[in-house]
């Protein structure tokens, strides 16, 4: 597939099928979004891959923390949601910052630095996983449920989104999306090009 075909055929999929994903492809999609621009070449992207009875305890610690949350009357967002695509998918990609809490000096500018890059991971990794057919969530509602997933896999680095990938089970229309030119303000010099 052309990248600019994959950029505009990508959609958020929130109903997978029932079928599971090679391992080789999940590999080969971990690689490539290891290929992203990395700020410093930091690296700072941490991939843990949930498959069959470990992504079921993942769904259980989710679901345990936003019904805590809904409970003490906090915000879950839209973490119901989430959660049904999550428990449909067969694949689960949690990704984590490994610099944000082993760095003594570590400052703004490297969490910016940071998640930009990671950010720039996830768009690579479902980029390539649209080439390989199959739909992918980008999901931060697991902020909601942090502290209890990073317990349950005894992480202290930072969780930064989670990915649901499998097959599609569903094709949504494109989202609205603003045109370039009410979001980007165009600046030139003069014609002497100062």
């Amino acid at each position: 597939m052309e990248t600019l075909e994959a950029i505009r055929q990508r959609r958020s999929i929130r109903e997978f099928q029932n079928e599971p994903v090679p391992q080789k492809a999940i590999e080969e999609i971990l690689e490539l979004a290891m290929k992203a621009p990395s700020g410093k070449n930091r690296q700072p992207w941490r991939f843990v891959v949930l498959q069959d009875q470990k992504k079921a305890e993942f769904v259980n610690v989710m679901a345990n923390a936003i019904s805590l949350r809904r409970q003490q009357g906090l915000d879950i967002g839209s973490s119901k949601l989430s959660l049904k695509a999550i428990k449909q998918a067969p694949v689960v990609i949690l990704v984590f910052n490994d610099f944000s809490h082993s760095e003594k000096d570590y400052n703004h500018f490297k969490l910016l630095t940071d998640t930009q890059s990671i950010g720039a991971a996830i768009q690579t990794m479902i980029l390539a996983a649209q080439d390989f057919g199959l739909g992918t969530l980008w999901i931060c509602d697991i902020f909601y449920s942090e502290r209890e997933i990073c317990s349950w896999l005894n992480r202290s680095d930072e969780l930064v989104a989670a990915v649901a990938m499998g097959y599609a089970n569903q094709s949504p229309s494109p989202r609205p999306r603003k045109l370039w030119n009410e979001v980007t303000e165009w600046i030139r010099g003069n014609e002497d090009g100062l």
